[in-house]
């Protein structure tokens, strides 16, 4: 897709992609989701700047640091980094005007994982199958890899300064910036049963136990530490089944991994328990060495958060707060 670039990539440490809310109705062909890690953070980075929340953001892992070649209103949010506009230091999870030329820099704080930066209009670029999110194990979405110093960007042409009156003065509940920022220690997922539960006659040491966020965790899966699943040594692998995010495989070390945006659509592993959808969201926040526990939930439960959550992706909450907020 040709446009003027609107957003130039001058330094990366780390991982950066292009995301949106992923590509549907392809799992049958083996294509996975994708998509933001945390879903929820990547939404409201878009509502910030006045987008519609399915479209493209970045994706970061680590620091970046972006050149801005148009007036622009930008918002960084997922965790809470350190944001830097021309060498003056500025709060995440609020809109920001950025004039042309303008240089912004995002760094982690270890507070959160991992960060999204929204650009009034959204980012441009190709689109596969109804998205533009970056599959890099596939190659494919926006570039087909990772973001790397010299890349340009292009965005919807928009008025920064008609956004801007729209967007100056609102900001994200507390609650949602405390949600991915810091969710905790241990950190509380929300489950219900996997359809192999009831081949796990130790399921229960799941449900009891804590576990830790392993450096082997990536965009495809979390893997956790922890007493591990005696039964899952015994079962081997079974006859593969639909796979989906959220999914908590267990392979035959008996070590648990939750599926994650790039899961992949079928899988031999047990399935022990299903993540509640917004909870993956928490999960994705938690870098390697944080503490996880899991909770068994009723499915009306379950399906409660879920309908909320999914809603709240569609229209994020936004508060409108006083003049002299901003001044």
């Amino acid at each position: 897709m040709s446009t003027a670039p609107k957003l130039q990539v001058v330094y990366v440490a780390g991982l950066a992609t292009v995301q949106d809310l992923g590509r549907r109705g392809y799992r049958a062909l083996g294509v996975p989701v994708s998509g933001a890690l945390d879903r929820l953070s990547a939404a409201y980075a878009n509502a910030l700047v006045g987008n519609r929340t399915g479209y493209a953001v970045l994706e970061v892992f680590g620091s970046v640091r972006l050149r801005l070649t148009v007036d622009a209103v930008v918002a960084v949010t997922g965790g809470y980094p350190r944001v830097v506009v021309e060498g003056v230091e500025v709060a995440p999870w609020t809109p920001i005007y950025c004039r042309a030329g303008s240089e912004v820099s995002v760094v982690p704080t270890g507070r959160g994982f991992v960060h999204y930066v929204a650009i009034s209009g959204g980012i441009l670029c190709e689109e596969v199958m109804g998205s533009a999110s970056t599959y890099v194990r596939g190659g494919f979405g926006c570039l087909g890899r990772a973001l790397k110093p010299g890349d340009e960007l292009g965005a919807r042409p928009v008025s920064a300064d008609e956004v801007w009156d729209r967007v100056r003065r609102v900001k994200p509940p507390e609650e949602v910036v405390a949600r991915s920022a810091d969710p905790g220690d241990p950190a509380v997922l929300r489950v219900t049963e996997g359809i192999h539960s009831h081949l796990l006659g130790d399921l229960s040491t799941l449900l009891t136990s804590e576990y830790t966020v392993t450096p082997e965790s990536d965009r495809m899966g979390y893997r956790l530490d922890g007493p591990p699943l005696v039964a899952a040594s015994k079962l081997g692998r079974l006859p593969s089944t639909p796979t989906d995010r959220g999914y908590v495989q267990v392979p035959p070390d008996g070590k648990p991994i939750v599926l994650m945006a790039d899961a992949q659509t079928t899988g031999g592993y047990a399935v022990a328990l299903h993540v509640v959808q917004p909870d993956t969201d928490i999960l994705a926040q938690l870098r390697p060495g944080r503490r996880v526990r899991f909770k068994l939930v009723s499915l009306d439960e379950a399906e409660g958060a879920t309908s909320r959550y999914l809603a709240e992706l569609e229209n994020p909450t936004l508060k409108v707060v006083e003049e002299e907020y901003w001044t």
